[in-house]
C-alpha cells in the first residue's frame, strides 16, 4: 500500500479524533469517565491506522471503494 494512502486515513482519523475529544469535555460526566472515553478514542485511531498498515481487510470506503464486479454493489443490475 502507497504511503500517501495511509497519510490521508491517518489525518482523517486524528481530525475525527480531536473533534470527539472536544466533544466529550463537553458532556455532563464525571472527570474520570471523561479520561477513559478520550483515551478509547485516541487508541481506536492509533489500532485503525496500525491495523490498515498490516494489511487489515478491513473497507474504509474512502481509500478503497467497492469493487464493481461485486454482487453487494446496488448499482451492477443483472
Amino acid at each position: 500500500m502507497g504511503i500517501i494512502p495511509v497519510i490521508i486515513y491517518a489525518a482523517e482519523l486524528a481530525l475525527a479524533a480531536i473533534i470527539l475529544f472536544y466533544v466529550i469535555e463537553l458532556l455532563p460526566i464525571p472527570a474520570n469517565m471523561k479520561r477513559v472515553c478520550q483515551a478509547l478514542i485516541v487508541l481506536i485511531a492509533v489500532l485503525s491506522v496500525l491495523g490498515m498498515l498490516l494489511g487489515s481487510p478491513v473497507r474504509t470506503g474512502l481509500l478503497l471503494p467497492p469493487n464493481p464486479s461485486t454482487p453487494f454493489n446496488p448499482s451492477v443490475v443483472r
